[in-house]
């Protein structure tokens, strides 16, 4: 009986993925010469390699302080939980800082979930389109009450990273021989900003009220709303202004809108 294309990519599923012995080998057809056994290996063997070299490229601080042994032992663990619909080595990472959170490479360095959390975040930054810059003029009319409800819109490619653990020098580690990495966890809050900047992408620490209010405002909360919690955290009005200003002067805010009134 002639096996259906979905058995047979089911069965070459398994082999790759569980190394399940099945029927795969007699149901291919080679010249007479030839093994169907090492026909087969081509992408047993191919597939979690490009798994391991995709991975390795959009995380090299994770791979660089794992270790090359404990680093493609990881990708081989998270190579059984990607979906078999993928169809783009550029998402293949998508899933690995939740899958971080309970695997054992994290049990010695449980940073490694917000780290690769980071660089997940820079992959999908450069990746992402740059829109138009917002345009200040636009908003030259508003008066106060206006600026209170204005809602801000950032580029799609921003991202913000708050994490217990140093992680901007903790990805700077990727540069550096593994014997000489060196870094002081304990009681080194962080909150990195990632953004674009023409065909760089920007990896920056910002203070805790910069990212509250980069948070608040990315939850469509208005800036009457983000200035009013500010405040709570000690910072002034003029904190807020500081902060607009910067923001649109990187070009990171491609809108400001009034929201309906409540």
């Amino acid at each position: 009986m002639q096996p259906s294309l979905a058995d047979l990519e089911r069965a070459l599923a398994a082999r790759i993925v569980e190394g399940d012995r099945a029927d795969l080998d007699s149901w291919i057809c080679v010249p007479a010469e030839a093994d169907p056994a090492a026909r087969v290996a081509v992408y047993v063997g191919g597939y979690p390699a490009r798994i391991r070299e995709a991975l390795r490229e959009t995380f090299p601080a994770v791979a660089h302080i794992l270790g090359g042994g404990s680093f493609a032992a990881l990708a081989a663990r998270y190579a059984k939980a990607v979906p078999a619909d993928l169809r783009n080595l550029n998402f293949v990472g998508a899933a690995l800082p939740a899958y971080l959170e309970s695997d054992r490479a994290a049990d010695d360095l449980p940073f490694l979930p917000a780290l690769a959390e980071l660089e997940w975040a820079v992959e999908r930054c450069f990746h992402s389109d740059l829109q138009p810059a917002f345009e200040p003029s636009t908003c030259a009319g508003w008066s106060m009450e206006d600026w209170e409800r204005a809602t801000i819109g950032f580029q799609s490619g921003l991202a913000l990273v708050c994490a217990p653990w140093p992680l901007r020098e903790l990805r700077e580690t990727r540069d550096r021989d593994r014997s000489e990495i060196d870094v002081d966890l304990v009681g080194r809050y962080d909150r990195v900003l990632v953004y674009r900047r023409g065909f760089d992408v920007v990896v920056e620490s910002i203070g805790k009220a910069e990212a509250e209010a980069i948070g608040s405002l990315r939850n469509r909360e208005r800036l009457g709303e983000v200035t009013t919690k500010l405040a709570g955290l000690g910072a002034d009005a003029d904190s807020v202004v500081g902060f607009f200003g910067r923001w649109v002067s990187l070009g990171l805010v491609v809108s400001c809108e009034l929201a309906l009134s409540r």
